[in-house]
């Protein structure tokens, strides 16, 4: 494990070197980033690339959900304050819990139904307005878009022009990037992103895989994107608004959070940058008695965090008191949990709570043997990278396919949250600590994580600031967009061949009828000659 962490600090110099000195020879622009997704952890994602950008001397105006209190000199954040409230209280409220539990389609209508709540919130944020309000003048250079949850903020881009455009995703590769810039999904070996299946799917998971794939299209084509602009249409009372699933495939390139140790590998077109584990920036002292706490662990310490969106503190007092058992009953270990209110019940000793915890910061602690996760991607990667075998508590979305992965991988196992005992609890937990197994298989997949040419943050960077050098090119993207699928799929070539074969089968079997038709008639009877 600790071989993995050490030889870090010359790599870090370089990255903050690499990152910073571009400031001598990058030109200034002007960046609006339009980054609606109501969630923490994607913050985090985004933010890592608004602050390295901002280092390289660009001016950037985020738009977001999620602000920071002290941002860099050159970094502007417009608040959208209402979308939170949206999305967790009143009718438009989304219970996670609700959509772990739920069925493959019903999760994936909650899921759309949660970009419609955050939709309504951006629209009724005083934030939104102060964009709006900008002069139809104020000339950006770029726009960085989180396409992650839909085109609600795209009436912004379009009042600025439709400067060039970068997606950005903190969400691996979501199934409708073909829609945005191109390219071919191939159901066969892609999983899609709520299923736990491997790459070698047999014929019923390929059947079903393909008909969830295609459901999603359609859900989101032609119920999702239209609801979108209908709101975001009605709101602005403008009727020249371009429809926002077509400003969706203006995009020149998209950064996506996925890398081939840890996702799936898959064919993608020239503008899909991966720079999975771009969030990861060198890590930071730990406050004084978190430090102590996570060393006093005899055999070490468990991070436990369920992530930003589906909150602890929404356990129930069942599982809360289950999970407080089974970490009693493992006294050689001190766990630290990230619990977001206080908890009125009495903490073992080697339990500490707290409503914030720096989760990349503790990864990184020699000292830490485990992480209990909900298995989001982005805790994936970090425990990835830091080299900690992982505990997996997976409730929605893209979770259990993470997890999956990780087990498939040797480097993971799995508490279900929906079957929870103490006894299971710390049976899991002990055989992940306690087998080396697991943290060889870790070693060797943060080996892969790590040895990239260059830092994911630096790989995002300059594909950014290419976009900026040259703001007209086309000669990165797919043209299957242009092509549509029944070219670009060869639909047209299929159907000919198919058409083909039919006609030859047709005209054989007409030769064929014929002839027998002919032998079998009855001869001419033949005259007698005297």
């Amino acid at each position: 494990m600790g071989e993995t962490r050490s030889p870090l600090v010359p790599f870090w110099t370089v990255l903050l070197l690499a990152i910073g000195a571009g400031v001598h020879y990058a030109h200034g622009a002007n960046i609006l980033a339009l980054m609606a997704v109501p969630s923490p952890s994607h913050h985090i994602w985004n933010r890592a690339l608004v602050d390295a950008l901002a280092a390289r001397g660009h001016n950037l105006t985020v738009v977001s959900p999620d602000v920071e209190r002290k941002p860099p000199p050159n970094v502007t954040y417009i608040h959208l304050e209402k979308t939170y409230d949206t999305i967790h209280e009143g009718a438009t409220a989304i219970d996670f819990y609700e959509m772990g539990q739920s069925g493959i389609l019903e999760s994936m209508r909650i899921f759309y139904d949660y970009a419609i709540s955050m939709c309504i919130g951006i629209l009724g944020s005083e934030g939104y307005q102060t964009i709006m309000n900008y002069p139809r003048d104020t000339k950006f250079d770029l726009v960085l878009y989180d396409f992650t949850c839909g085109p609600c903020l795209l009436a912004v881009y379009d009042r600025f022009g439709q400067p060039p455009m970068v997606g950005v995703t903190g969400f691996n590769t979501p199934p409708y990037t073909t829609d945005l810039i191109g390219g071919h999904k191939y159901y066969a070996y892609v999983p899609y992103y709520t299923l736990d299946y491997d790459s070698s799917m047999n014929f019923f998971q390929r059947f079903y895989n393909a008909a969830i794939h295609w459901i999603d299209h359609f859900y989101r084509n032609y119920i999702f994107l239209p609801e979108t602009d209908r709101l975001v249409r009605e709101h602005e009372k403008a009727n020249d608004l371009p429809y926002l699933g077509a400003l969706d495939q203006k995009m020149m390139l998209m950064l996506v959070n996925s890398h081939h140790s840890v996702d799936f590998p898959e064919p993608i077109p020239q503008n899909m940058i991966q720079v999975g584990g771009l969030q990861i920036i060198p890590s930071k002292p730990l406050p004084a008695d978190i430090d102590r706490f996570i060393r006093a662990g005899k055999k070490g310490s468990v991070l436990f965090s369920l992530g930003t969106n589906v909150l602890s503190k929404d356990l129930g007092p069942e599982r809360i008191k289950a999970f407080l058992q089974a970490f009693q009953q493992m006294p050689a270990y001190n766990f630290l949990w990230k619990f977001e209110t206080d908890l009125p019940y009495d903490l073992p000793p080697n339990v500490m709570m707290k409503k914030f915890l720096p989760q990349n910061d503790i990864l990184a602690h020699p000292h830490v043997k485990g992480f209990m996760t909900h298995g989001g991607l982005l805790s994936t990667h970090e425990a990835t990278w830091h080299g900690v075998p992982m505990i997996g508590i997976p409730v929605i979305a893209d979770q259990y396919r993470n997890l999956a992965k990780s087990i498939r991988a040797g480097v993971a196992e799995k508490i279900s949250l929906w079957d929870l005992t103490t006894e299971k609890i710390r049976n899991t937990v002990l055989k992940v600590l306690e087998s080396p197994r697991y943290r060889d298989a870790m070693k060797v997949r943060s080996e892969l994580f790590r040895d990239q040419s260059e830092h994911p943050l630096e790989r995002g960077v300059w594909w950014v600031e290419w976009a900026l050098r040259h703001p007209n090119a086309k000669t990165i993207q797919s043209p299957t967009l242009e092509l549509g699928p029944w070219r670009s799929e060869l639909y047209d070539v299929k159907a000919c061949l198919v058409l083909a074969v039919l006609l030859v089968v047709y005209l054989l079997h007409k030769t064929g009828k014929a002839l027998f038709a002919k032998a079998s008639q009855p001869g001419k009877a033949k005259k007698k000659v005297h």
